[in-house]
């Protein structure tokens, strides 16, 4: 092989190496970043949410008592969160779900994903989820709704934020500490 030709390939090889590093730390980077605005945002939200909801009384549903119908909600939830946040696994950059992917049609990708998301709102209320867990529940989607409408770099948040799984687990997580007490 040509000394010449020899040297372009490893080159090349070495330049494709330092990209693919490249790209794992600014996604690293990305995703801290984009969750600590996230969370310092959701809590902010969050918090003016459940002010609201404690000044007209909170949320008035019909809290579900069958345990049958309580763990097909959960399933539901679950069901939910996966499919929105990580349906696809992709070798280096991780699981997406079908929020990033739709999100990807401008303002109607983002409505159907909030449309989806609600119902895991619609379900902790149905549960008996406490007004902060549910205001909280909420700013989180909002939140991922609005990040979600900038162009490119929201679907970059979308697919790195997850807000649908943190929601099922922080559900899961009241759910089960309602149970031990």
């Amino acid at each position: 092989m040509d000394p010449v030709l020899k040297a372009l390939v490893w080159i090349v090889a070495g330049a494709l190496v330092l990209a693919l590093a490249a790209f794992i730390v600014l996604k690293w980077f990305a995703t801290r970043i984009a969750a600590r605005v996230a969370s310092a945002t959701e809590a902010r939200v969050a918090a003016a949410i459940a002010r609201g909801m404690k000044r007209t009384g909170g949320p008035r549903t019909a809290i579900v008592e069958d345990e049958v119908l309580q763990r097909r909600y959960l399933t539901q939830i679950d069901r939910i969160a996966k499919v929105m946040d990580g349906l696809v696994p992709i070798p280096v950059i991780g699981r997406i779900g079908l929020d990033a992917v739709i999100g990807l049609i401008p303002g109607v990708g983002d409505a159907i994903s909030l449309g989806a998301s609600a119902l895991l709102i619609v379900r902790a209320a149905q549960l008996g989820a406490p007004p902060e867990l549910l205001s909280r529940l909420v700013a989180m989607q909002c939140l991922d709704l609005v990040f979600g409408v900038v162009p490119v770099i929201g679907d970059l948040v979308d697919a790195g934020n997850r807000a649908n799984q943190r929601s099922a687990d922080l559900v899961h997580e009241w759910f089960n500490s309602r149970k031990r007490l």
